[in-house]
């Protein structure tokens, strides 16, 4: 998924990985985590024609469909994208994660072992939108366990400020497969946007913060920065 998903991701993992497999994308505002996640989850799906089914809960499809025009990643047909922006407008007291597992076994049911992909963006809207305590921890590993049970490539797309750890408001961070850390590097009076992928497991793999670029076509890895 990742190698096939983000051309050269092939110079930092030695392999792929295998579904259920369940990975943060983690990061500051700007440091392109939702076109990341659509940048790898297109081209996977464009690769395979496997249906993938993407949630944002905090940005609206029309902007999402503007930051891929702007990007030039082209959203293949198998790609569902759902709103909950609008869900939000017409119940507050909405049940996110009931209703996210609802679609999936709908979808699960529909499509078959052709649905294999799954992105939430994000975790903290999800959070945000609820009392964060003991008991929704115990939901949000519940959750977890659900996607793995259904043999997903899963992303949460997290918010995380430079410095902080992955586990946010909870566990998230000991509980998936993958930590991926996207960020923001000043260099030469320059912002250079980066990749360093924090946790993969069952992956050997390369730690160094990588430069990416966010044009021709999406997300692409251009080699280590160093100090």
């Amino acid at each position: 998924m990742f190698i096939g998903g983000i051309p050269g991701m092939e110079r930092v993992m030695q392999s792929d990985v295998s579904p259920p497999y369940l990975t943060l994308v983690t990061g500051p505002p700007g440091s392109m985590k939702t076109g990341f996640a659509l940048s790898l989850v297109a081209n996977h799906l464009r690769r395979t024609g496997e249906f993938g089914l993407f949630c944002t809960v905090e940005e609206t499809v029309d902007s999402l469909l503007k930051s891929c025009q702007s990007m030039r990643i082209d959203l293949p047909p198998n790609l569902q994208i759902t709103d909950f922006t609008e869900l939000r407008k017409e119940n507050e007291a909405m049940d996110y994660l009931k209703f996210t597992r609802r679609m999936i076994q709908h979808f699960k049911q529909e499509r078959g072992h052709a649905f294999t992909t799954f992105v939430l963006d994000s975790l903290g809207a999800i959070y945000s939108l609820t009392t964060v305590d003991a008991d929704m921890r115990k939901r949000m590993f519940g959750f977890f366990d659900f996607l793995r049970s259904q043999g997903l490539y899963t992303l949460i797309v997290t918010e995380r400020q430079s410095g902080e750890h992955a586990e946010l408001q909870g566990n998230e961070g000991f509980i998936a497969d993958a930590i991926l850390s996207l960020g923001l590097d000043r260099r030469n009076g320059k912002i250079v946007r980066t990749l360093q992928i924090e946790k993969m497991r069952h992956v050997n793999h390369s730690m160094e913060k990588q430069a990416i670029d966010a044009s021709n076509g999406g997300i692409s890895i251009m080699g280590p920065l160093f100090d």
